[in-house]
């Protein structure tokens, strides 16, 4: 047997079953450090700054080099575990550390809770400003691992009627988080089940009771409605969910995402920074309770081209995230700053060195410590956080990023056939390199489904089944690939005309990432074939709030104009339909959008335009196309679509 390290609660060592004992407080904290920074390496100079900053440097180093000193012997048989040269102190990856496996993909919920038993080095008493900073945003970021694994139990649980098991979990996660709503619920749910209806309501009072002394506040909405259905003895439904409404998030403050600063010529570093911001931005989005907008809101600007008080004011960002990349060999440092976006103030930033192959650990240490930041001010938001798997080969992640790169210069609707089959090239390289590459298999579907919709292909079937494949796929590998599950509720209602499997992948898309503008997209188009137009299009609209010029503009303005029209607001209709032909004048699909809205509004001047245009880019338009690509499930939204092309001259 190895190492064995126990951070939570009280430290434990040992060594083949023999305990160690590390009494140096300073020793135990390094050891802490090393196996929560990224590659589980610090340099000496972050070290001794951490753990020695009352010191000058030259002091601190030399009071780091004893500490090693006094840390490798008393690993005794394990000192080989920490190496150390000139600039950086590095922890071996066998060791078998408590706080890995909780962090670990997948793991199951009861282990993960069971391994807690207190704090991350719970009782150490080292008062030095700079750690005790780190420690608690260590504690922070792992307490959110644990209760949204916990959260993410007690839904399962619910979903499966086992009300018992939701209790039991949720009791867990009351040690961890006393004023977890989500477990208050379950508990007050299983009391409703097995008529226990005072006991549900003392639940909720002393619940009640507990978040006004500790916070004075009130139980949330949904809570308050629980308590009234158990009050009038109503059936109680399913568990809570966090609630991802257009009204709600945007309740919370949102955080704008600037591009970064590459800090030299070099094409190839340009890309890499692009592709960090773009992770790093959906590692954000993936805590999912507050909007997180992205870098082409603003056009991709960083704060050499656009002062980050306008930059935020365009969108309405309470916060801004801003930083420089600088690549030399095969080493980089990233500096990243979090800045308050009405002062422009910065409110904490930090520099991220180490090898190029770690980048996916930046982004990650980077995105923890800017939620230990601002969950302060959420005001006890659950900070549920889904972990995604990055890529293990960086060849593949660069193409990726190279397909995205093309997507981005692509226009305001579904590109080009010829755009979108490079793409193809570059993603099928990619998964070649790493088959268990989610965010490429999601890619190829999503270009998959661009062939099957636009008909660029004459095995237009054959298309659909390979973004249904390559979305299936995605999801298998990761199942909370919001973005896979937008494409497959596309293909389902477009494909299948299964309309169920469509509504449940596109809220999962949503409740996933209720940031993302692609996901309400989905959702919005799939709730307009589904005959609800009205819901449709408080998705379509809050697209425009989380990015004021989303890439598939084209696509998202041509769903807007036929709900606005379905819904009888037909000046809305039309304003939606000019600014699609502004936006995205060769867009097909688009066109054929405009044209019903036109004639339906009696526009025949702006219907002809729009009708002369189509009948160049798509001469073969017929009544049967509409028919098989327009998958209404409604027949007299179908009427009226057609009505309005017929009433624009589409068809004699």
């Amino acid at each position: 047997m190895g190492l064995c390290v126990r951070l939570l609660g009280t430290f434990q060592a040992e060594f083949g079953g023999e305990d160690l004992h590390i009494a140096s407080k300073r020793g135990r904290a390094m050891l802490a450090v090393l196996a929560l920074s990224p590659g589980r390496r610090i340099s000496r100079q972050g070290a001794a700054a951490l753990l020695w900053p009352d010191r000058d440097e030259p002091q601190a180093r030399a009071s780091l080099r004893q500490e090693l000193s006094s840390l490798r012997k008393a690993l005794g048989p394990a000192e080989t575990t920490i190496r150390a040269d000139t600039e950086t102190i590095t922890m071996d990856g066998g060791v078998d550390l408590d706080v890995w496996s909780v962090m670990a993909d997948r793991i199951p919920c009861g282990e993960a809770l069971d391994l807690f038993r207190g704090e991350i080095l719970d009782g150490i008493d080292l008062p030095l400003e700079p750690f005790e900073e780190w420690l608690a945003d260590q504690r922070r970021v792992f307490r959110g691992r644990l209760v949204g694994l916990a959260e993410q139990n007690i839904r399962q649980q619910l979903d499966r009627g086992d009300l018992a098991a939701a209790e039991e979990c949720a009791g867990k996660l009351l040690q961890i988080d006393t004023c977890n709503e989500i477990a208050v619920a379950a508990r007050m749910r299983n009391a409703l089940a097995n008529g226990r209806r005072l006991h549900g309501l003392s639940l909720f009072d002393d619940f009640a009771a507990r978040l006004d002394a500790e916070f004075q506040a009130k139980p949330g909405p949904e809570l308050t409605r629980l308590r009234e259905e158990i009050a009038g003895a109503k059936s109680a439904g399913a568990g809570p969910t966090p609630n991802t409404s257009e009204a709600t998030l945007f309740d919370r403050p949102s955080v704008l995402v600037m591009g970064f600063d590459c800090l030299s010529a070099s094409a190839d570093d340009r890309m890499l920074a692009i592709g960090l911001v773009d992770e790093m931005r959906m590692t954000l989005s993936y805590w999912r309770w507050f909007p997180v907008i992205g870098p082409e809101a603003i056009g991709w600007k960083s704060v050499r081209e656009a002062d980050i008080r306008s930059a935020a004011r365009e969108v309405a960002a309470s916060y801004a995230v801003c930083g420089s990349l600088r690549h030399y060999g095969d080493t980089a440092r990233i500096t990243v700053t979090l800045a308050d976006a009405t002062t422009g103030e910065s409110l904490w930033s930090q520099n991220f060195d180490g090898e190029i192959k770690d980048i996916f650990d930046f982004q990650e240490v980077v995105s923890r410590s800017i939620v230990a930041q601002l969950e302060p001010q959420i005001a006890r938001a659950e900070a549920e956080r889904i972990a995604r798997k990055p890529p293990v080969n960086l060849a593949a992640w660069h193409l990726v990023t190279e397909a995205d790169e093309l997507e981005r210069l692509g226009g305001g609707g579904y590109g080009t056939p010829e755009g979108n089959a490079a793409q193809l090239r570059l993603l099928e390289r990619a998964t070649g390199l790493e088959p268990g590459y989610a965010r490429a298999w999601t890619r190829i579907a999503k270009v998959h489904w661009r062939f099957f919709l636009m008909g660029w292909d004459a095995d237009r079937d054959g298309r659909g089944l390979k973004s249904e494949e390559a979305s299936k796929r995605a999801i298998a590998l990761d199942p909370n690939d919001w973005e896979a599950h937008s494409y497959q509720a596309l293909i389902q209602v477009f494909g299948h005309r299964d309309y169920r499997a469509g509504e449940y992948h596109s809220g999962e898309a949503v409740r996933l990432n209720p940031s993302a503008a692609l996901a309400r997209h989905a959702a919005g188009c799939t709730l307009e074939w589904l005959g609800r137009p009205e819901e449709a299009l408080r998705h379509l609209e809050l697209v425009f709030r989380l990015n004021p010029d989303p890439p598939h503009k084209g696509a998202v303005l041509g769903d807007l104009s036929t709900c606005y029209m379905l819904s009888g607001r037909l000046d809305e209709a039309v304003e939606a339909a000019r600014r699609l032909m502004a936006a995205a004048p060769d867009y097909s699909r688009g066109l054929q959008r405009c044209i019903a809205t036109f004639g339906l509004a009696g526009r025949g001047d702006l219907a002809a335009e729009a009708l002369a245009r189509l009948r160049k880019l798509q001469p073969d338009f017929s009544e049967d196309y509409v028919r098989s690509t327009y998958p209404f499930r409604r027949g007299d939204d179908f009427a009226t679509f057609m009505d309005g092309l017929r009433r624009a001259g589409c068809w004699a």
